[in-house]
């Protein structure tokens, strides 16, 4: 009962005093009227009455006074619970656009969340206002529930807000609390995550296993067997009748499976889709791409009943699930593309595109404050991430923090100069010696072999090979990327692939070389002096010009293909590159041959079977191979046959030869254990900044460690993308489907300064020249080798000390070999991930983050590349095992035309069976445990996928399956992005 209705309210209280004053009246008028034998009586009835009056009125006005202050308390209580609720949903607001867009909370968040009132409530005090993290939970690992997050895994923090509103006036006081979670969903938590649609078309069985959701629709359909045994989930349709590309579901078959919540598989048929092509039903269903259209179709009638069969494990028009740079894109309008997460990041001292120009008259310039990277995408950038970062570029001043506020190349030494002189330093001379590396220090004496300069050097004004290596760590107190320049350090390691020490073939007779292991730590390789193989590459132009391309030797088992300065050899390896003809420039001294100078300080004198005379000279060259995908615009030989004398006959295409920095991983894994702590060199901006020389201990770490690597060189306009999007029907210059992969409504393509046609004048070169030397084009790729055992290690007392590896680039990454494995314990349909080897504590948790991935087998040789760019039959391949996450980009698919690539599937990007690309014919199992996501469209090694048509490659048979130990986020890579998920679990008063 409200206090109103136990006094009889204000509408009573003044009927009750009215009453008393009309009994009142009537009493007096009552006396007036009797006799005079009446009056004491009546005079006594009056005063009675009177008084009785007089103790009602004092009782109502005093119930009126209370009912008043009452009134005015209840009025106040509710004026201050409005203003708190008004703050606490302030506070809400404000932490929920914080947990929005990054995954944790800073101090200056708090500060600001803490510092903003609610407006129109003027006298009153907000004090204080409290945003309060939960002690009693804190990165939990929790299951998650509902229809959508059923049995994900998740960190949960429990957070909690109190705000306290005080009236001015009289000081009443209301507390109000309000508690939620938030939940950080690793990625890899995911088998199969695609931010767009999502492709399967497999021949034979594929069963990889996990969850898999796809942002964009479903295409479902397989020839032997497609099975899931997770969850299934689309933002969008689910297509079981026809392929993205238009094709009938008959074109494969529709043996899909889908466990049920009882462990039951159970058909998905052609028919069962949420979307059919037929019957007609109602409007087509909208297309999310307007560029890029669905085939035509329409709700089906049967899905409610048909996906009840799947019992929640396959579900289509689910909530959406954003990255939180895809979610600070939405709030504020960029449209940022995902493929920002492995792009190169802009911060005060770099250089970038501001868009104001063209592709062939780029503007360039510092990046401004207002342009720079907010806090989210830096924070989401692997680029950023802790641990390495390796960049090269064609100038100073385009490397990380070396540009000043105009522009120029910083004064101060920042990077290395590859091309230059010995030193390193010399900026815009014509001086092409090369770097030197540092000596490292201790026994055995330790000299890297220098750079050959003058094979770096792309003989075009103004570019020139620089690098910056760099640590990088988040700094929590000051909220900015720390970071410190190790080039010269990591560097003295070497820049070199180590020459082969076979007596038989080819060995160095540098006694210190063989002896002290020269060449034998370098971690980044950007040179060799060797192309190992089984076919040699041949010499195709005249024998009086030909000098320093290249020459070969058989023996140990295969073939040497090596450069040696015109035709000097020697009987005598004392008198090797002595007799090399000599020229100075510029203070350099070079050899003379028919095409370049090789930088002598390079040069090493070789035992090498086959010469007429026993020792020659040899020098080293960038390492370059060749992508098949990349180079050929058609698969199939009855559009174009790149063999035919009137295409490119024994040539290769500019737009294939790959320029590579080989990432050693087993000697990082040496340099992190710290074999090398007491042997770096001193005399370094870093040991002269930090009074010690470079140590394992001193690379930052975050549960292990990320390497990152961004080759700019060539990129003209330097926007991290290959400009070259005519990938269909010739360079014909009309924008097809499936082209524009930067969404910008046009076709870019610079064939002057960044890319090359397919075909014409200067598209294709001699394969010993494209071997061996460097080229002006943005065609650029990151290789990881010898990563069989990465560094880091599986805790399994200490969880919490477990450390891997990421390895991110905005290029195309290759992976050459076993890598993180070196086989498995059994064949399985699939192998279970926990069967891949080495377990235990090698077991590492790792990651590839890349514009691309590519698979080579262990068998692959560069050699090969270059001898058979256009004859997969002569790229053969051996077992490979590989065991790592994966996010990377693919081709857009697209609804079936001409022109189109050829070969099988056309239009379509190859499915989520072709995720992982391939260059050889495989004959061999390649075993694959990890986590397939996509998010974004190859920016760099766009090449349409292509296969069937007997250039690029056969698939091998895929013993792929999903790494159940990312399911422990104590095993998760460094660097893994997380999605964001916010859960209100409380509100109360509490005062």
């Amino acid at each position: 009962m409200t206090q109103d209705n136990f006094l009889g309210g204000k509408e009573m209280k003044t009927k009750t005093i009215s009453s008393i004053r009309g009994i009142a009246t009537r009493v007096f008028r009552i006396d007036s009227d009797e006799t005079k034998d009446q009056d004491g009586s009546a005079m006594v009835i009056a005063l009675l009455v009177m008084i009785l009056l007089m103790s009602f009125v004092a009782l109502a006005i005093s119930r009126t006074n209370s009912e008043t202050v009452a009134s005015a308390n209840d009025e106040g209580e509710t004026r201050a619970y409005d203003a708190a609720q008004a703050s606490l949903e302030v506070m809400t607001r404000n932490f929920n656009k914080v947990f929005e867009t990054k995954l944790n909370i800073d101090p200056a968040d708090i500060t600001r969340i803490q510092g903003q009132t609610p407006p129109g409530f003027p006298g009153f005090a907000f004090t204080p206002q409290l945003v309060t993290e939960s002690p009693t939970i804190r990165n939990k690992i929790v299951t998650l529930n509902g229809a959508q997050f059923q049995g994900l895994y998740a960190l949960r923090d429990e957070w909690q807000l109190d705000t306290t509103a005080i009236a001015d006036q009289d000081g009443v006081t209301v507390k109000l609390r309000r508690k939620f979670f938030n939940d950080r969903i690793p990625i890899f938590q995911f088998g199969i995550f695609y931010d767009d649609d999502l492709e399967f078309h497999p021949g034979p069985r594929f069963d990889f296993g996990g969850r898999v959701h796809s942002n964009g629709s479903l295409f479902l359909m397989a020839s032997t067997g497609l099975y899931f045994s997770s969850k299934v989930t689309a933002a969008s349709h689910i297509f079981t009748d026809t392929a993205k590309n238009g094709n009938p579901w008959t074109n494969w078959n529709e043996n899909v499976f889908v466990k049920n919540a009882s462990g039951t598989f159970v058909q998905l048929r052609h028919d069962m889709g949420s979307v059919l092509t037929s019957p007609v039903n109602g409007a087509p269903v909208p297309t999310t791409d307007p560029l890029n259209p669905l085939p035509t179709a329409y709700t089906s009638a049967n899905w409610t009943t048909n996906q009840n069969q799947f019992q929640g494990n396959l579900l289509a028009d689910v909530t959406p699930l954003k990255l939180p740079l895809k979610l600070n894109s939405d709030q504020t309008n960029q449209n940022l593309d995902l493929v920002e997460i492995v792009k190169r990041g802009k911060s005060v001292g770099d250089l970038y595109n501001d868009g104001t120009g063209t592709v062939a008259a780029p503007n360039i310039i510092a990046v401004p404050t207002t342009a720079a990277d907010d806090k989210i995408t830096q924070g989401e950038r692997y680029y950023n991430k802790t641990g390495i970062r390796v960049n090269l570029a064609d100038s100073k001043a385009k490397l990380p923090g070396c540009a000043t506020s105009t522009g120029a190349a910083v004064t101060t030494l920042c990077g290395i100069r590859l091309d230059g002189d010995a030193g390193g330093q010399t900026i815009g001379g014509a001086s092409h010696v090369g770097y030197v590396p540092l000596a490292m220090t201790g026994s055995p004496a330790y000299q890297a072999t220098a750079v050959n300069g003058d094979r770096f050097n792309m003989n075009i004004t103004g570019r020139e090979s620089w690098i910056k290596i760099e640590t990088v760590v988040y700094n929590s107190t000051t909220q900015v990327y720390d970071t410190n320049d190790i080039t010269q350090d990591i560097l003295a390691l070497g820049v070199t692939d180590v020459a082969p020490n076979n007596v038989g073939t080819f060995q160095i007779q540098d006694a210190n070389y063989t002896a002290n292991g020269y060449d034998t730590r370098s971690v980044i390789k950007l040179q060799r002096f060797v192309i190992p193989g089984l076919a040699a590459i041949p010499n195709t132009t005249s024998a009086a010009s030909n000098a320093g391309y290249i020459s070969n030797a058989v023996g140990g088992g295969g073939i040497y293909n090596f450069v040696m300065p015109a035709t000097v050899s020697s009987t005598t390896a004392s008198n090797r590159c002595g007799t090399v003809a000599r020229t100075t420039v510029n203070g350099g001294t070079y050899s003379t041959n028919g095409f370049t100078g090789d930088n002598v300080a390079a040069m090493k004198t070789a035992l090498i079977t086959g010469l007429v005379n026993t020792y020659g000279c040899v020098v080293p060259f960038p390492i370059n191979m060749f992508d098949t995908r990349e180079g050929l615009y058609n698969d199939t030989n009855a559009v174009f046959n790149p063999t035919d004398a009137a295409n490119y006959g024994a040539n290769v295409s500019w737009a294939g030869v790959m320029s590579m920095v080989d990432i050693d991983v087993g000697n990082l894994r040496t340099f992190l254990n710290g074999t090398y702590d007491t042997k770096m060199p001193a005399g370094t901006p870093y040991a002269t900044a930090t009074g010690h020389v470079l140590r394992s201990t001193d690379i930052p770490s975050n549960s292990g460690w990320v390497f990152y690597v961004s080759d700019r060189r060539g990129d003209f306009d330097f926007d991290g993308e290959y400009d070259m999007e005519d990938i269909f029907g010739n360079n014909d210059g009309i924008m097809q489907p499936g082209e524009d992969v930067n969404k910008n409504g046009t076709l870019q393509a610079d064939y002057a300064n960044e890319a090359v046609r397919y075909t014409g004048a200067g598209s294709n070169i001699s394969p010993d020249i494209a071997a061996v030397f460097e080229h002006k084009y943005y065609r650029r790729g990151v290789r990881l080798v010898n990563g069989q055992t990465l560094p880091g290690m599986y805790d399994s007392a200490t969880p919490a000390n477990t450390k891997g590896l990421t390895v991110a680039s905005e290029n195309g990454v290759y992976v050459l070999g076993d890598y993180n494995a070196t086989g498995i314990a059994s064949v399985g349909t699939p192998t279970p991930s926990t069967d891949f080897l080495p377990q235990g504590s090698a077991d590492i948790p790792a990651s590839i983050a890349s514009d691309a991935i590519t698979i080579l087998s262990n068998n692959w040789r560069d050699s090969n590349s270059f001898t058979s760019p256009f004859n997969m039959n002569s790229r053969t391949t051996t077992e490979t095992t590989t065991r790592f996450g994966l996010i990377s980009g693919d081709a857009i698919s697209s609804l079936n035309a001409t022109p189109n690539q050829g070969g099988g599937d056309t239009r379509l990007n190859g499915g989520v069976h072709n995720f992982l690309r391939f260059l050889e014919n495989w004959g061999n199992r390649l075993n694959y445990s990890g986590s397939l996501i996509n998010l974004y469209n190859s920016h760099n090694n766009n090449g349409s996928f292509k296969s069937g048509g007997g250039h690029v490659y056969n698939p091998p048979t895929r013993n792929w399956v999903f790494d159940a130990t990312f399911l422990d986020v104590n095993r998760l890579p460094p660097g893994t992005p997380y999605f964001q998920k916010i859960q209100i679990t409380g509100f109360q008063r509490v005062n």
